[in-house]
C-alpha cells in the first residue's frame, strides 16, 4: 500500500466517523449525551480540515480552480432543471 491509499482510507473512515457524530448529535435528547456528540463532532471535523492540508502539501488532493464559464453553464443547466420539475407539480 502506498501513502496516498492510505491517507485516502484514513479521509473515508473520518467521513463515516463525522456522519455517526452528526446523526447522534441531531438525534440525541439528552443534553449530556448531544454535548458529548457536538464535541466530539468538532473535534473529528477538525482533524478532517487539518488531514486534508496535509494531504494536498503532500499533493495527495490537488485544488483546481474550474473556469467561470462552466460554472455559468452548469448554473444555467440546474435551474432549467429545477423549473422543469416546478411545471411538472403543477
Amino acid at each position: 500500500m502506498n501513502d496516498k491509499y492510505l491517507a485516502e482510507n484514513i479521509i473515508f473512515g473520518n467521513k463515516v466517523i463525522s456522519d455517526l457524530f452528526l446523526h447522534g448529535t441531531i438525534e440525541s435528547k439528552n443534553e449530556k449525551v448531544y454535548l458529548a456528540f457536538a464535541k466530539s463532532l468538532s473535534e473529528v471535523v477538525k482533524m478532517h480540515y487539518e488531514f486534508y492540508n496535509e494531504m494536498e502539501t503532500l499533493g495527495f488532493y490537488n485544488l483546481t480552480n474550474v473556469d467561470e464559464s462552466k460554472i455559468k453553464q452548469k448554473k444555467e443547466s440546474l435551474e432549467c432543471e429545477c423549473s422543469n420539475c416546478l411545471e411538472e407539480d403543477d
